[in-house]
């Protein structure tokens, strides 16, 4: 079985990460998924803010951060109405720019959705009707890849980031790397497993370059980004031309990030807000997952950019009529939204890497801890 490493392993948060792939590198582990594919998810049901007489009490949140392994570590809870708290410890703040890794996969996968919502692209949109490399023989199995197979990481692109690759290279440009994605072959056939690695989202941003004419960080900034007035901050970073890790290779802010999520929580930002919500794994095998996952034992399937979170030792449907989305980090920030409580929250953390522990693992045990605290101090 092929082995991802889904989240950055790199040795120090410097100019070297503009070249390193900050959404897919570390190892990956195997997990079962659920025996039956899960219907599309139901609009959820956001719980009402609280009434503004009633001040949520955040003591216990606050309490539980300050008890934190990691220092710098600063939080911020919101609901449609905006931001609840922010709290600050250490050096860390809510406005700081920090790398977000693996949190750009729900940015992208936000501006992606927009598109097939603009009618732009669709789920079912064959690859090769938007690359002009890629096979369109019916008897090779790369002509049956299709875009939504791309965010649904079940395109059967699984190559190991321990491998050499182009993705976050600056020697190559996006198309070269594609390209070479392309010609290596798929891993697995199209559709038929979950794999969690970066190249699924590398083809996918060629494509919708391809499609519009733009760059990604434009076609990010006129769809998604400044409608919610998200600062510049909030881009790909430098030094990789447009080659950079799509899945991974993000800086933003909390206050950044807190407009989008604030944005889908609202209900306002999608025409099917539901359809961007739905399990995308179904009962396809999950062959890998982040280290994270595995390490904390959770039963999380994969939805469009983002994991689809449930509590227990396998995923059950109430956890899709009730989602809790979240993506997490190679370096410990953490967004989530709890459609059920009706809050979101963020975790800002921006630790180095090759420290004796993961971030992101530590990033997620707290945002498991911190769940049940909000929602009390929310009266949810």
């Amino acid at each position: 079985m092929t082995v991802l490493r889904p989240f950055c392993r790199s040795s120090a948060l410097s100019s070297a990460l503009f070249l390193a792939v900050l959404g897919g590198c570390g190892g990956g582990s195997s997990q079962a998924a659920s025996p039956t594919a899960s219907a599309p998810s139901p609009a959820p049901s956001v719980s009402p803010s609280p009434s503004p007489s009633v001040a949520p009490d955040f003591t216990a949140v606050r309490n539980r951060v300050d008890q934190f392994t990691i220092p710098n570590v600063a939080l911020i809870v919101g609901d449609r109405s905006g931001t609840l708290l922010r709290y600050q410890r250490g050096t860390m703040t809510t406005d700081r720019p920090v790398f977000i890794a693996s949190a750009s996969k729900l940015l992208l996968g936000a501006t992606a959705w927009l598109m097939v919502e603009d009618g732009r692209l669709a789920t079912d949109t064959p690859v090769s009707t938007l690359i002009d490399f890629w096979s369109r023989d019916p008897a090779d199995p790369r002509s049956r890849v299709t875009f939504g197979q791309l965010f649904a990481f079940t395109s059967g692109f699984n190559g190991t980031s321990e491998q050499p690759s182009c993705i976050g290279n600056a020697a190559y440009t996006l198309r070269g790397c594609v390209q070479q994605i392309h010609d290596a072959g798929l891993d697995s056939a199209p559709d038929q497993s979950f794999n969690y690695g970066n190249a699924h989202m590398q083809i996918a941003a060629l494509a919708m370059v391809g499609r519009e004419d733009k760059s990604i960080d434009a076609i990010m900034r006129e769809r998604l980004l400044a409608p919610l007035g998200v600062s510049g901050e909030t881009r790909y970073t430098l030094g990789a031309g447009d080659n950079p890790t799509y899945s991974g290779g993000m800086r933003s802010t909390g206050e950044d990030y807190a407009r989008v999520l604030t944005a889908i929580l609202r209900g306002d930002l999608f025409a099917d807000r539901a359809g961007f919500l739905a399990d995308r794994v179904g009962s396809r095998p999950v062959a890998t997952v982040p280290p994270a996952i595995s390490g904390n034992a959770l039963a999380w399937r994969y939805g469009w950019g983002f994991w689809k979170e449930c509590d227990g030792p396998a995923y059950v449907p109430t956890c899709d009529s009730a989602p809790v989305i979240s993506s997490a980090g190679a370096f410990g920030f953490t967004p989530w939204i709890d459609f059920d409580k009706g809050y979101w929250a963020i975790l800002v953390i921006e630790e180095p890497l090759n420290q004796g522990f993961d971030p992101a693992q530590r990033a997620i045990a707290l945002e498991q801890e911190l769940q049940p605290l909000i929602a009390e101090a929310l009266r949810r």
